[in-house]
């Protein structure tokens, strides 16, 4: 009989993958302002760097409908000159927050953000 260490060494090759693939098991194109989308919870975000300036962008599930940034607070953590830099996000204006990093990002920087919503509910999501 297998141990439960087994079983859930063997779930972790199943499932890894999928995550891998997003939380929905799939992956996104660019977003409709040219940024980088990923899956948080129950929203899909996008992420546009352009120099310092960073904004992110909050839809629903459904990647379409806009939720309204207000009472949001973030953060997103990206490598810049090959070391972690954490950017404090604040609402900026309909559905977008923004905050800015110490130097210019990449057009399309790789990291992790944590949103907190106006319900206290945190929703992490991953810009590959």
């Amino acid at each position: 009989m297998p141990t439960r260490l087994s079983v859930l060494a063997v779930l972790s090759l199943v499932v890894a993958p999928a995550l891998a693939a997003g939380e929905h098991g799939h992956d996104h194109a660019k977003g409709p302002n040219g940024g980088t989308i990923a899956d948080a919870g129950r929203y899909h975000l996008e992420l546009v760097a352009r120099g310092p300036a960073i904004e992110i962008f909050v839809t629903g599930e459904d990647a379409a409908a806009p939720v309204p940034s207000e009472g949001f607070k973030g953060t997103l953590i990206v490598i810049v000159d090959g070391k972690p830099a954490r950017i404090a996000l604040a609402p900026a204006g309909a559905n977008r927050l923004a905050g800015t990093a110490a130097a210019p990002l990449p057009a399309k920087p790789k990291g992790a953000v944590q949103l907190i919503g106006p319900d206290g509910a945190t929703a992490n999501g991953k810009f590959n």
